[in-house]
Protein backbone atom coordinates (compact mmCIF):
# COMPACT_ATOMS: atom_id res chain seq x y z
CA UNK A 1 0.00 0.00 0.00
CA UNK A 2 3.12 2.60 0.66
CA UNK A 3 4.26 1.98 -2.28
CA UNK A 4 1.55 2.62 -4.11
CA UNK A 5 0.46 5.67 -2.41
CA UNK A 6 4.49 7.51 -3.23
CA UNK A 7 3.68 6.13 -6.81
CA UNK A 8 0.28 7.49 -6.68
CA UNK A 9 1.92 10.85 -5.57
CA UNK A 10 4.66 11.20 -7.67
CA UNK A 11 2.44 10.21 -10.85
CA UNK A 12 -0.69 12.61 -9.98
CA UNK A 13 0.83 16.07 -10.77
CA UNK A 14 2.26 14.53 -14.59
CA UNK A 15 -1.17 13.02 -15.25
CA UNK A 16 -2.48 16.62 -13.95
CA UNK A 17 -0.90 18.50 -16.58
CA UNK A 18 -1.36 15.42 -19.12
CA UNK A 19 -5.05 16.11 -18.52
CA UNK A 20 -4.66 19.37 -19.20
CA UNK A 21 -2.71 19.50 -21.86
CA UNK A 22 -5.13 17.65 -23.54
CA UNK A 23 -8.17 19.32 -22.88
CA UNK A 24 -6.14 23.18 -24.38
CA UNK A 25 -5.47 20.71 -27.69
CA UNK A 26 -9.04 19.66 -27.82
CA UNK A 27 -10.21 23.11 -27.65
CA UNK A 28 -7.80 24.38 -30.62
CA UNK A 29 -9.13 21.09 -32.80
CA UNK A 30 -12.34 23.02 -32.50
CA UNK A 31 -11.27 26.58 -33.98
CA UNK A 32 -9.49 24.97 -36.52
CA UNK A 33 -12.23 22.45 -37.38
CA UNK A 34 -14.38 25.31 -37.63
CA UNK A 35 -12.32 27.33 -39.70
CA UNK A 36 -11.50 24.31 -42.43
CA UNK A 37 -15.36 23.08 -42.39
CA UNK A 38 -16.24 26.93 -43.57
CA UNK A 39 -13.24 26.66 -46.17
CA UNK A 40 -14.62 23.44 -46.98
CA UNK A 41 -18.36 25.02 -47.87
CA UNK A 42 -17.24 27.61 -49.39
CA UNK A 43 -15.81 25.67 -52.12
CA UNK A 44 -18.80 23.52 -51.85
CA UNK A 45 -21.35 26.04 -52.52
CA UNK A 46 -19.49 28.00 -54.55
CA UNK A 47 -19.63 31.25 -52.16
CA UNK A 48 -17.97 33.07 -49.51
CA UNK A 49 -17.89 32.14 -46.17
CA UNK A 50 -17.19 33.97 -43.28
CA UNK A 51 -15.74 32.90 -39.63
CA UNK A 52 -16.29 35.14 -36.48
CA UNK A 53 -13.54 34.93 -34.09
CA UNK A 54 -14.00 37.20 -31.04
CA UNK A 55 -11.03 37.11 -28.02
CA UNK A 56 -12.03 36.74 -24.95
CA UNK A 57 -12.96 34.09 -22.02
CA UNK A 58 -14.49 31.18 -23.61
CA UNK A 59 -15.74 32.59 -26.95
CA UNK A 60 -17.75 31.06 -29.04
CA UNK A 61 -16.44 30.61 -33.10
CA UNK A 62 -19.43 31.68 -35.35
CA UNK A 63 -20.22 31.42 -39.50
CA UNK A 64 -21.78 34.24 -41.86
CA UNK A 65 -24.19 32.83 -43.25
CA UNK A 66 -24.93 30.07 -40.49
CA UNK A 67 -24.46 27.75 -43.52
CA UNK A 68 -20.98 27.68 -43.39
CA UNK A 69 -20.69 25.92 -40.27
CA UNK A 70 -23.34 22.88 -41.07
CA UNK A 71 -22.09 21.79 -37.49
CA UNK A 72 -22.84 24.70 -35.65
CA UNK A 73 -20.94 27.57 -33.86
CA UNK A 74 -18.16 26.35 -31.32
CA UNK A 75 -18.02 27.35 -27.54
CA UNK A 76 -14.38 27.01 -26.70
CA UNK A 77 -14.51 26.04 -22.89
CA UNK A 78 -11.99 26.49 -20.03
CA UNK A 79 -9.82 28.69 -22.22
CA UNK A 80 -8.87 32.26 -23.25
CA UNK A 81 -8.42 32.96 -27.11
CA UNK A 82 -5.83 35.99 -28.42
CA UNK A 83 -5.72 36.59 -31.67
CA UNK A 84 -4.09 39.49 -34.35
CA UNK A 85 -6.13 42.21 -35.55
CA UNK A 86 -6.19 40.33 -38.74
CA UNK A 87 -8.04 37.17 -37.83
CA UNK A 88 -10.99 38.68 -36.37
CA UNK A 89 -13.38 37.94 -39.40
CA UNK A 90 -11.43 35.17 -41.41
CA UNK A 91 -13.10 35.38 -44.96
CA UNK A 92 -13.14 32.07 -47.30
CA UNK A 93 -13.76 32.77 -51.24
CA UNK A 94 -15.63 30.49 -53.18
CA UNK A 95 -12.57 28.91 -54.34
CA UNK A 96 -11.58 28.34 -50.59
CA UNK A 97 -8.72 30.60 -50.30
CA UNK A 98 -8.47 33.20 -47.78
CA UNK A 99 -7.18 36.92 -47.26
CA UNK A 100 -6.53 36.48 -43.84
CA UNK A 101 -3.06 36.30 -42.16
CA UNK A 102 -2.60 35.85 -38.59
CA UNK A 103 -2.16 33.78 -35.23
CA UNK A 104 -4.56 33.13 -32.64
CA UNK A 105 -3.32 31.48 -29.33
CA UNK A 106 -5.50 29.80 -27.01
CA UNK A 107 -4.77 29.13 -23.41
CA UNK A 108 -5.80 26.73 -20.74
CA UNK A 109 -7.59 29.32 -17.79
CA UNK A 110 -5.91 27.64 -14.96
CA UNK A 111 -2.57 27.10 -16.17
CA UNK A 112 -2.56 30.45 -18.84
CA UNK A 113 1.67 29.39 -19.69
CA UNK A 114 -0.22 26.34 -21.17
CA UNK A 115 -0.84 27.79 -24.53
CA UNK A 116 -1.75 25.83 -28.66
CA UNK A 117 -1.96 27.99 -31.96
CA UNK A 118 -3.36 28.42 -34.63
CA UNK A 119 -1.71 30.22 -38.17
CA UNK A 120 -3.32 31.10 -40.95
CA UNK A 121 -1.24 31.92 -44.13
CA UNK A 122 -2.74 34.67 -46.37
CA UNK A 123 -3.58 33.17 -50.56
CA UNK A 124 -4.61 29.37 -50.36
CA UNK A 125 -5.74 29.69 -46.84
CA UNK A 126 -3.42 27.08 -45.40
CA UNK A 127 -3.38 27.10 -41.94
CA UNK A 128 -1.34 25.11 -39.13
CA UNK A 129 -0.94 24.36 -35.46
CA UNK A 130 1.62 24.43 -32.94
CA UNK A 131 2.98 25.18 -29.56
CA UNK A 132 2.97 28.89 -28.42
CA UNK A 133 5.65 29.99 -26.48
CA UNK A 134 5.10 29.70 -22.38
CA UNK A 135 7.42 33.28 -21.94
CA UNK A 136 4.88 34.84 -24.46
CA UNK A 137 1.24 35.14 -22.27
CA UNK A 138 -0.12 38.53 -23.91
CA UNK A 139 1.34 38.42 -27.84
CA UNK A 140 0.79 36.78 -31.08
CA UNK A 141 3.86 36.84 -32.36
CA UNK A 142 3.63 34.48 -35.38
CA UNK A 143 7.16 33.49 -34.40
CA UNK A 144 6.56 32.29 -31.25
CA UNK A 145 4.13 29.52 -32.43
CA UNK A 146 6.23 26.40 -32.91
CA UNK A 147 5.23 22.63 -34.68
CA UNK A 148 4.38 20.44 -32.07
Amino acid sequence: MAVAAVLATVAAPSFQYWLQTQQVNQELEKLEGALREAQREAMRRNQACHVTIPTGSQPTITGNPAACLPTGPRQLENVTLRRSNTMGTVHFGFQGRSGADGVAVISLNQVPSLQRCLQISPGLGLMRTGVYAESDTSGTNPENCRER
